[in-house]
């Protein structure tokens, strides 16, 4: 194989040239030449190539064939190149119209936000006129007062359940043949029971007592439920503390036994544990009672309306927090689609700029390396034909003094004149496209911002209002 010394081009192998003495050897330009010579060959009167002729030709026809193939390849590619060209046509009309494709948007977008706000004020102004009907009617002129958080006074309340059973257990245990199990279980029943007790008194019964508004009968009625309760919670745990002594006694019949004892004599009892038994279980009572009170406005029901009313007020600002959020979204994802197209398009340019420039040297090269193919090919007819009549006895044939044409369609199209006087418009375009693009941005903005103040308005009169 004949060796490629160089190129037309250091970045482009396809042009390469041959050492003639190498490519001389490979073709076997003498021998073959010598050879025909012995017979007189070509004829005197011949007009065609012989056969090592058409073989040389053969050679440098298959090298220009390779070589225009790569070419059009190379083309194609350019061709692919061009055709982003409809990307900065794409962009161009995203950045002339963007401001009406946000306006489409926000007027669907303000449709949905219409009904969504109505809903929520209306829910607003339901719970708002039950609250104010409700302060009017009972002569209210204070905030409610209650814990943002029940957390804390149901963790007091399980606090106390854990520490009175864990501690009853003790003491029930000595008199249940069950252990520590068994007096757990009862001490259990007896916590909830107190429990029970402490929420009817404090959650409902004694906030009844602060009603403005009561009927005697409503008054004296809770007064001597809240006694007979509070007897009655004094009462129950004497009869837990004698029937702690009668489970030491008699477990089985402790039951019995502690009625009929607690009936004699109520406040009787003698033993240690179950003085403070009793105890436990009152100031148990008394701290449940306390949380129970505590936990919501001392006003009945007063509390529940304001919670309903600040959930509808709490509601309302998160609808017009997503509100805001979703139309600024809206408009920053058509801001950051411009900027992003404006960024490609500066690149697709940057790239379309330069294939005028590849074509015009690919086009350069290609000629230059014809030539150069041309003259080789010449070279060799003209050292073949030269061996050839200095080893014959006869004469040559005529056609050995001319000069053959490799390729006479040699000539391919690799300029684009079109394409390159289009560019300079869309250049153009893409320099002004940082202005539309600004333009476009003031007119989104102002739409938003007016989109804005009407939500703003439109929820902070309701507020107001409220």
């Amino acid at each position: 194989m004949a060796k490629k010394k160089r190129t037309l081009d250091n970045e482009d192998t396809l042009f390469e040239q041959y050492d003639f003495d190498d490519l001389k050897e490979e073709l076997n330009i003498n021998a073959l030449a010598k050879l025909q010579a012995r017979e007189n060959k070509p004829l005197t009167d011949s007009q065609h190539f012989d056969v090592n002729e058409q073989k040389i030709t053969t050679f440098f026809t298959d090298k220009l064939s390779a070589v225009k193939q790569e070419i059009y390849k190379k083309v194609a590619s350019y061709d692919h190149m061009a055709m982003r060209v409809s990307d900065i046509s794409t962009t161009l009309a995203e950045a002339k119209y963007a401001s009406e494709e946000f306006m489409q948007n926000i007027t669907t977008f303000q449709e949905s936000a219409k009904q969504r706000i109505k809903e929520v004020k209306h829910e607003f102004s339901v719970r708002k006129n039950d609250l104010e009907k409700f302060k009017q009617k009972n002569g209210i002129t204070r905030e409610a007062s209650y814990p943002h958080s029940k957390i804390l006074y149901i963790g007091i309340i399980m606090v106390i359940l854990l520490s009175e059973t864990s501690l009853n257990a003790y003491f029930f245990a000595k008199g249940n043949e069950l252990g520590l199990i068994g007096g757990a279980a009862q001490a259990l029943i007896i916590s909830l029971i107190n429990i029970v007790f402490a929420f009817f008194l404090g959650g409902y019964l004694v906030k009844k007592l602060n009603l403005v508004k009561k009927s005697p009968v409503l008054k004296y009625g809770v007064l001597s439920a809240l006694l007979s309760a509070v007897v009655l919670v004094i009462l129950f745990n004497f009869l837990v503390g004698h029937l702690r002594v009668q489970l030491g006694i008699d477990p089985d019949a402790a039951y019995v036994e502690a009625i009929k004892t607690f009936v004699q004599n109520p406040f009787g009892l003698n033993e240690f544990d179950s003085i403070i038994l009793v105890i436990v279980g009152l100031l148990s009572f008394l701290i449940a009672f306390t949380d129970f009170y505590k936990m919501d406005d001392e006003y009945p029901h007063y509390g529940d309306l304001d919670r309903k009313y600040q959930e509808s007020l709490i509601d309302f600002n998160e609808l017009k927090e997503d509100l805001l959020h979703e139309i600024e979204s809206s408009s920053r994802s058509i801001l950051n689609k411009l900027e992003t197209r404006q960024m490609t398009s500066k690149v697709i340019m940057q790239e379309l700029m330069e294939v005028p420039i590849f074509r015009q040297k690919l086009q350069d090269h290609y000629k230059e390396y014809y030539h150069y193919l041309n003259n080789t090919y010449n070279a060799m007819l003209s050292l073949y034909r030269e061996v050839n009549n200095d080893n014959r006895t006869d004469e040559a044939p005529a056609y050995f003094r001319e000069r053959s044409e490799l390729d006479e369609e040699h000539i391919i199209k690799i300029v684009d004149a079109k394409f390159k006087k289009d560019l300079v418009q869309y250049q153009d375009a893409v320099l002004e496209l940082p202005h539309i693009i600004g333009e476009q941005k003031l007119k989104i903005n102002a739409t938003l911002k007016s989109v804005i103040t009407q939500l703003d308005n439109e929820s902070d009169m309701e507020i107001s209002n409220g």
